[in-house]
This record gives C-alpha cells, structure tokens and sequence, in this order.
C-alpha cells in the first residue's frame, strides 16, 4: 500500500484552469482505489474528478509535480 493524497475542485477555476485543494491522505494500492476513497460530494459530478497523487513530495513523478504545479499553485 502507499499513500496518496486526494485533491478535489472545490476552488472553481482560475483563468480556465480548475483549481484544486488536499482533502486527505489515503492509503491504497493505486491511484484509482485512493481516488474512490474521496467522497462522493467533493467529486463528479458535483466538481471536476477527484485526483490522488502520490505523497509525500519525494515519491511524486515529474508529471504530478507538473500537475500539483499547475492546478494546486
């Protein structure tokens, strides 16, 4: 199991871009079985989907970096 850290849409957009923020931090055996730990009301359809990313920072790949970069700030 590793730890993911689940983000949600719940800061709308900035400049067309869905903003997201850290809901919490999950264990799973992927990145799909930590996103469906999100709760329902924090992911489609009521925002953009749920994203789990690999936590801490160290175990993150360069496309997540990129990622949290971009949508997180």
């Amino acid at each position: 199991m590793k730890t993911y850290r689940i983000f949600t849409n719940d800061r709308g957009k900035e400049r067309g871009v869905p903003m997201y923020s850290g809901l919490k931090d999950v264990k799973a055996i992927g990145p799909e079985a930590a996103r469906r730990q999100c709760p329902p009301q924090f992911d489609a359809p009521n925002f953009a989907p749920a994203i789990a990313i690999h936590w801490p920072e160290n175990a993150q790949s360069d496309n997540e970096k990129e990622w949290l970069k971009k949508h997180v700030g």
